[in-house]
């Protein structure tokens, strides 16, 4: 148990951080990097919903953050 509550901890983790640098380069010419960090980002999001015992439960799911 503790072993999967890192693990969804980790891939919010990488959401959250993900976020924050496509954030960052959101002002840049690299449209298609942000492109993809955004997909990364909500992909892991999706990940540790999917495996969270208690989100399912619940029936939440955190809607994307907004890039502003």
């Amino acid at each position: 148990m503790g072993e999967a509550a890192n693990d969804l901890r980790m891939l919010r983790y990488v959401a959250e951080i993900t976020r924050k640098l496509a954030k960052m380069l959101s002002r840049t010419r690299y449209q298609m990097l942000v492109y993809f960090l955004e997909m990364t980002a909500i992909e892991a999001d999706n990940l540790a919903t999917a495996q969270d015992p208690e989100a399912k439960a619940v029936g939440a799911s955190r809607p994307p953050k907004s890039r502003d």
